[in-house]
């Protein structure tokens, strides 16, 4: 693909993905995350290899959000064939490797007529083949990197079957099965890739930390997004099945609802979400005190997660703030 034209990857893949992106996917969004992966990443990261990491896991982000939108977007799954639809990206990250390597086989043969699906795969391809593939350690840590990403496949592949199915699974799995989905462990892979100094035998600690952090970012997400998510009939939100654990609401609710009426009810569950949170920090620098890591700073990891986690919550109330005033 040609990215004469942009100054950043990641803008180059969005010009061919607008075209076919949920009307409420904007380019805002992931200059957000461009500009906030500026800020997470690994100390063991050169500094002058930072930008070019934020361009990759912006990408990253990009191809994340046009396969989840397959899974959890009504409207965009209707239009586009359905199940085979969703299960046709779904495939995608699960079968990384060959995507990677140039063999992938879609599922149904039809499916390089679907614009949706050529467009993600032909982004998905060339960010793989020859941009991630380009990074110093990627052959190190190409095993880890590609379960981390059949992991994220996994995560939306159980939302898109507890929405479908409307299966009201305990708050805790749904929070262990959705951790996965906000790609940290994969993004802090790309890290690794990128360090000449990060020491491969402190892989596994790394990983469990990766994970844990994977579950603040998805935690944080709830705390911003259950309000649209309610309008979205998304059973998977951790704020909406812990509703359900607690019989706040039942499915049937859904049926034929006021909005706001149900904000009204759901209102004080965030609250327990930012606890969680919270919790999952503190087990995080437990971890770090009792596994050391010395290839990098884990506190410091950390703390850069915190403080993401604040500072997006902060934006996301002034936000609604503005809406409402």
């Amino acid at each position: 693909m040609e990215t004469s034209e942009h100054n950043t990857l990641w803008e180059s893949y969005f010009s061919s993905y607008g075209k076919v992106a949920s009307p409420h996917r904007k380019p805002s969004l992931f200059k957000w995350l461009y500009e906030s992966y500026k800020r997470l990443y690994l100390s063991c990261v050169s500094p002058s290899d930072v930008y070019r990491l934020a361009d990759l896991k912006a990408c990253l982000a990009l191809v994340d959000t046009a396969i989840d939108d397959a899974c959890d977007n009504a409207f965009l799954i209707e239009t586009n064939g359905g199940d085979k639809f969703s299960y046709e990206m779904l495939s995608m990250l699960y079968n990384v490797d060959r995507v990677t390597s140039g063999d992938y086989i879609p599922l149904h043969p039809a499916a390089g007529n679907n614009t949706y699906v050529k467009i993600t795969l032909d982004i998905f391809s060339d960010l793989l083949g020859i941009h991630v593939m380009s990074l110093p350690r990627y052959n190190e840590f190409r095993g880890e990197f590609f379960l981390a990403m059949r992991n994220v496949a996994g995560s939306m592949e159980f939302s898109y079957t507890v929405n479908r199915n409307k299966v009201a699974y305990p708050y805790y799995l749904v929070v262990q099965n959705k951790g996965p989905s906000t790609m940290v462990e994969v993004l802090s892979i790309l890290d690794l890739m990128a360090s000449e100094s990060f020491d491969a035998s402190e892989l596994g600690k790394a990983i469990a930390l990766f994970r844990m952090a994977d579950v603040v970012a998805m935690l944080n997400n709830a705390v911003n997004t259950w309000k649209k998510e309610i309008i979205e009939r998304d059973y998977s939100s951790p704020v909406i099945s812990l509703a359900l654990e607690k019989k706040i609401v039942k499915f049937s609710d859904f049926e034929k609802f006021d909005a706001k009426n149900m904000e009204e009810n759901l209102s004080p569950l965030p609250e327990i979400i930012n606890e969680e949170l919270n919790r999952t920090i503190l087990v995080m620098k437990e971890f770090v005190e009792n596994y050391e890591i010395k290839s990098f700073d884990a506190l410091k990891y950390i703390d850069n997660y915190k403080t993401y986690a604040f500072e997006s919550q902060r934006k996301n109330e002034e936000v609604c703030q503005r809406q409402i005033t």
